[in-house]
């Protein structure tokens, strides 16, 4: 009995390190307080500053071998990191290779890097959440026109996949995973506004159905959220739902419906929705107008097609169970976008 009470004991305490580490990425804290969370938590932390990047990154690094094809054995814990960098323009670099870049796993350099792809052309999984709740009636049309649009011109039949997921107050598979755009954009306009809006648990849902997909070979999972981001009726909170993407290996973005001279309450929800797409390695866009949700779509479909994909060798060769910060040093005055950390299950 004392041993399964100690085992309850050190995955509550897993739980607690985890939901307070998610809580400092989500919040504004000084380093000295970073510092003071590593010291409560046992566990290495380091904030990812662009000054702090450019003189680390020039520390001396071992030689990295050539890439080749990510390899998954009970032997060996690989990592996958999707990586998208922009200069001090915004405009995409797509000529870095993998001695250019250095990655801190819990503060400590990673092992190695063992698959590295420019301009990636893996498999995407599409989630498309779109709110269909009553604070969105004015904008649903061309949200859902713009949502077939961006199917319509991303998905390779064969090789990509999306979903539809429908949300008030309650989140809904609106229709199942498929290659064929035709299909998404006819469930999509049987979609009726109303209701309440539950975002948190619509986000939670979306990355549990994308994880459901078990791919035989590496693919790309992404979550795009249509919302204002005003939440009233969620039983989760911003902090689950980033759990829930950084545990399905997601990244959100997030298309905001808020105009730019929105409220008090939608200027809330944007900056939680910011929140939340950064700390996948997504990004919050302003879609309130017909042209800005085009241009907006067709920002990510740019975006997915001039990612990185790299997987690393963590420092301990044995998963521990902890969630685990990443950190990813580039060249000066580049801009890196990616995850967070991510959960090194058991």
């Amino acid at each position: 009995m004392q041993v399964m009470a100690n085992g309850t004991a050190v995955r509550l305490a897993r739980t607690t390190i985890a939901k307070r580490l998610i809580n400092f990425v989500l919040s504004n804290r000084s380093q000295k307080q970073a510092t003071r969370l590593l010291l409560t938590s046992a566990l290495c932390l380091c904030a990812a500053h662009s000054a702090a990047q450019s003189s680390a990154f020039a520390a001396t690094r071992p030689p990295v071998p050539n890439a080749t094809l990510p390899t998954f054995t009970k032997d060996v814990q690989e990592v996958n990191l999707v990586l998208t960098v922009t200069n001090w323009l915004g405009h995409f670099v797509k000529d870095l290779n993998e001695t250019d870049i250095r990655i801190l796993d819990n503060n400590q350099p990673a092992e190695r890097i063992t698959y590295f792809q420019t301009q990636t052309n893996l498999p995407l999984r599409v989630g498309i959440v779109i709110d269909a709740s009553a604070s969105v009636t004015y904008r649903f049309k061309f949200e859902q026109r713009s949502a077939s649009a961006f199917l319509k011109r991303v998905l390779r039949p064969g090789s990509d996949s999306a979903l539809l997921v429908s949300f008030n107050e309650q989140a809904q598979l609106v229709h199942a995973t498929t290659d064929n755009y035709k299909l998404l954009s006819g469930s999509m306009t049987s979609l009726k506004p109303g209701g309440e809006t539950a975002v948190y648990d619509a986000v939670a849902f979306g990355c549990n159905e994308l994880a459901k997909l078990h791919d035989g070979n590496p693919a790309r999972r992404t979550l795009i959220l249509i919302t204002d981001g005003e939440d009233n009726h969620s039983r989760l909170n911003l902090e689950q739902a980033v759990e829930s993407a950084l545990r399905a290996e997601t990244i959100v973005y997030v298309l905001s419906t808020n105009p730019a001279y929105s409220t008090d309450l939608g200027e809330m929800g944007d900056t939680y929705m910011k929140r939340l797409a950064e700390a996948t390695g997504g990004r919050l866009l302003r879609a309130d107008t017909e042209d800005d949700f085009g241009r907006a779509f067709a920002k990510i479909g740019r975006e997915l097609r001039n990612q990185y994909a790299i997987a690393y060798k963590p420092p301990l060769g044995r998963p521990d169970g902890l969630f685990h910060r990443l950190i990813v040093l580039g060249p000066k005055r580049l801009r890196m976008y990616h995850r967070v950390g991510y959960f090194a299950s058991k």
